[in-house]
């Protein structure tokens, strides 16, 4: 079950960064709730809404762990933000309920340019 919820999210990552929502609603919950910034969203349709908004055919992510335990998918990943933008590492958990995803939450942090890549060995 484990390996199934990581693929899902995968496909739903895959999905979104291509901005093709419509092929990611049928893998979000009717309730799916998002914590993390800048949806703050608590249904799929608020969620859809939201990030129709964003440019997300720029956005590039770098996932460089991903683990699934029982109900839950934590990704690690490296971000650059469109516009050339900030360089973040984010860590997201993903929580699934009956084959599909229910909430997510996540932990964002800017990577100063001088700075080592905090990711790189995760």
């Amino acid at each position: 079950m484990s390996d199934d919820n990581k693929e899902l999210v995968l496909k739903c990552l895959g999905l979104y960064a291509k901005g093709d929502l419509e092929s990611v609603a049928p893998l979000l919950r009717d309730d799916y709730a998002d914590h993390g910034l800048p949806f703050r969203t608590a249904t799929k349709a608020e969620w859809i809404a939201a990030a129709g908004k964003l440019p997300l055919a720029e956005l590039r992510i770098d996932i460089r762990r991903l683990v699934a335990e029982v109900d839950y998918v934590t990704m690690f990943s490296r971000r650059r933000l469109p516009g050339g933008g900030l360089d973040i590492a984010v860590a997201d958990v993903f929580r699934l309920q009956d084959g599909l995803i229910a909430e997510r939450w996540e932990v964002v942090e800017q990577i100063p340019a001088a700075a080592p890549n905090p990711v790189a060995t995760l």
